[in-house]
């Protein structure tokens, strides 16, 4: 039993296979070996059937011969030793003539009676060669219409009676008694021949009884052969398969034959085992634990032979690089919020701002030093950046506090506008330096600040550590935030400057407005006096031309007097309108006045002339 349940499923089904396969062959044989059984019976019934006809045969002939056909004997002898070898044949066995079938030889009874068969036949052929050999049948008359018959009875004499009307026939002796003894035999061979096929045939009715009970037996050993197959396969298959079946759905362990189903039970608890560790690692990562090791669950595990779990390794691996760029996107998310703030709360002073910028940004990049510089662009000939904050950089650093564009590393990234990282470099390019000691930086990020095209400013930092590719996105994408709030306050600035600026002229021209209020007075009043003088001198001239009068010295002093007044007058409103800016309709009264003290200079210049014209006349 050890060894049967040690073999693998197909070997169980190849010798079970081979069983029956015996089986079968040995039934077709047994079948097959009492079917010809049963024929060759029949086949000897044929056989004897044939042989008694032709020993009927063999009698007829004879009787023939009796009667006076002498030309049977012959055929009669052939037939006597076809007769021998016949009853030999159907005796021992042999092949049928004109036949390809053989028979065999007779069994013990059918023997026996075959054996006083040929007694009789013996007996039967010897009465025969004396009929054919020893009598002679002697004719005494013949009547012609009948033909001669032997009277059933005979005297000792040998004379035969005749029925009356017929001729009469003498016979020998010897005749006579062979004639007795086949007539005789013939009866008795007909029996033993009808017993030998009655033997025969019992035989074949206990053959057929046979075959139908070897065909019973076969019948009922292949229904146990079958029933035993299908025990072996309700054992072997259908039950191991109920229980794999049933474990699968509890999702427990198949313990089942170590052959082809129990292979099929080891996968199936493979495949239950990888199932439960995937909800174990699914169940992790749903908790959130994208590190977990899928290793730390199933030791014998090896990329490429379990699909599922490279799945959800591929799928852990996307996870976590989805988690990570969501942290990345978070951390710059709340690094500009917090940016926002720091720019909403100081946007009055510029110095303020960036001291607190660069402090914060150093601290949120995890950075060791930073520096803020800004564009100062007041003086067209003087454009440069200047350093407004910094931390924890050596002062020395910055004994240059302002930087041409293109001038070092950070002029050039000005001029480029694109961010700049270094992390090869030179000696003692910025070194980090605390109470413990000082070291050179390995990377320095240097971010133009910048909206749209136009750079408002630069940001420098140093780290010991190299800075990531987020990191970098998120200090650009702050500094277009702090372009922005650097133009808005320096905007801010420069307003407040001028605004201050455009108070103090204000201011300044209140005064000069109230100066040039009084100066307007005052011409206001010199116009009107000069409109009198004017008027009194176009009168005086008019008296004058009436009058044809030479003028006195006392009148040319007069008029010049008047023209060197209208003179400073014009000289000194002119001054105060070149210093003083146009404003509204103030400046435009002053030009008026000007032009006014203009006309009446004029007027008395050619009052001035015509009095001399007349003086000359």
């Amino acid at each position: 039993m050890n060894f049967w349940r040690k073999l693998s499923l197909r070997a169980q089904s190849s010798y079970i296979l081979a069983i029956l396969s015996v089986i079968l062959i040995a039934e077709y044989f047994i079948i097959r070996s009492k079917l010809e059984s049963l024929t060759e019976g029949e086949r000897k019934i044929d056989f004897a059937r044939s042989v008694q006809v032709q020993n009927q045969q063999i009698t007829l002939q004879t009787e023939f011969f009796i009667q006076g056909k002498k030309e049977l004997a012959t055929e009669v002898v052939a037939l006597i030793d076809n007769q021998d070898h016949l009853l030999q044949t159907l005796r021992d066995g042999g092949r049928m003539d004109g036949t390809n079938l053989f028979v065999e030889p007779l069994s013990r009874l059918p023997r026996i009676t075959l054996d006083n068969l040929e007694k009789n036949w013996n007996n039967y052929k010897t009465a025969i060669q004396v009929l054919l050999t020893e009598g002679e049948i002697a004719v005494q008359s013949i009547t012609p219409a009948t033909p001669p018959a032997m009277s059933s009875g005979s005297d000792s004499t040998g004379v035969l009676q005749e029925e009356p009307g017929s001729s009469i026939v003498v016979i020998e002796p010897a005749f006579n008694k062979a004639k007795l003894i086949f007539e005789s035999q013939w009866l008795a061979l007909s029996k033993w021949y009808n017993t030998l096929i009655l033997d025969l045939e019992d035989e074949v009715r206990v053959k057929q009884a046979a075959v139908l009970n070897w065909f019973t037996i076969l019948v009922l050993l292949d229904i146990g052969g079958l029933f035993l197959v299908f025990v072996f396969f309700n054992r072997q298959v259908l039950v191991p398969l109920a229980l794999i079946g049933k474990n699968t759905a509890s999702r427990t362990a198949s313990n089942v034959a170590s052959n082809e189903i129990g292979l099929v039970a080891n996968q199936i608890n493979d495949t239950l085992e990888d199932l439960r560790d995937a909800t174990d690692f699914v169940i992790a990562i749903g908790e959130g634990k994208l590190d977990l090791d899928y290793r730390s669950l199933d030791k014998h595990y090896a990329g490429g032979n379990n699909i599922l779990a490279d799945s959800l390794i591929g799928m852990q691996a996307r996870l976590k690089a989805l988690n990570e760029e969501e942290g990345k996107r978070q951390w710059a998310n709340e690094g500009l919020a917090k940016f926002v703030d720091i720019l909403r709360s100081s946007n009055d002073n510029l110095t303020l701002l960036g001291d607190k910028i660069i402090a914060a940004l150093v601290k949120y990049t995890n950075s060791n030093q930073g520096s803020l510089y800004i564009l100062n662009e007041e003086e067209a000939s003087d454009k440069h950046l200047e350093l407004i904050s910094m931390f924890a950089f050596d002062t020395k650093k910055f004994t240059q506090q302002k930087i041409k564009p293109g001038e070092g590393i950070l002029g050039q990234t000005f001029l480029e506008k694109e961010t700049t990282y270094l992390t090869n470099l030179p000696e003692d390019y910025v070194r980090i330096t605390s109470g413990l000691g000082d070291a050179n930086a390995k990377s320095v990020l240097i971010v133009p600040l910048k909206v749209d095209t136009q750079v408002y400013g630069m940001i420098e930092l140093a780290s010991f550590t190299p800075y990531l590719p987020h990191e970098i996105a998120f200090v650009e994408k702050l500094g277009e935030s702090i372009a922005s709030t650097l133009a808005s306050v320096r905007g801010a600035q420069r307003n407040r400057q001028l605004i201050q600026q455009f108070q103090q002229q204000t201011e300044e021209m209140r005064a000069q407005e109230e100066e040039m209020r009084q100066n307007m007075e005052e011409l206001q009043a010199t116009q009107e006096e000069i409109s009198r003088k004017e008027r009194n001198y176009l009168a005086r001239i008019e008296e004058l031309e009436n009058q044809k009068a030479a003028p006195s010295n006392e009148d040319k002093e007069d008029f010049k007097q008047k023209e060197r007044e209208y003179l400073l007058k014009i000289e000194e409103l002119s001054m105060q309108v070149a210093e003083t800016p146009a404003r509204g309709d103030d400046w435009e009264v002053a030009i008026d006045v000007e032009k006014t003290l203009r006309i009446n200079l004029q007027a008395l210049q050619l009052t001035q002339e015509e009095l001399a014209r007349k003086r000359n006349d």
